[in-house]
């Protein structure tokens, strides 16, 4: 998925919780947020206490965690 697409999709739940499919058919669920991008290729997310960073390219789909 293009950087823009993402940032379409989920830059602006910065700060909240998530959902994402990858792109190897796996999820990523109710994770935070924390920055879509600003000039890096990818997303920081905060997953059960860790950072985890996840290449645009790696995501087919994002939408706000319930």
């Amino acid at each position: 998925m293009t950087v823009e697409r993402v940032i379409h999709l989920i830059g602006h739940l910065e700060g909240q919780r998530v959902n994402l499919a990858l792109i190897d058919g796996s999820r990523i669920d109710d994770c935070e947020l924390v920055s879509a991008g600003h000039g890096c290729p990818t997303l920081w997310l905060f997953v059960n206490g860790t950072d985890v960073f996840v290449p645009f390219s790696e995501v087919t789909d994002a939408w706000e965690a319930a």
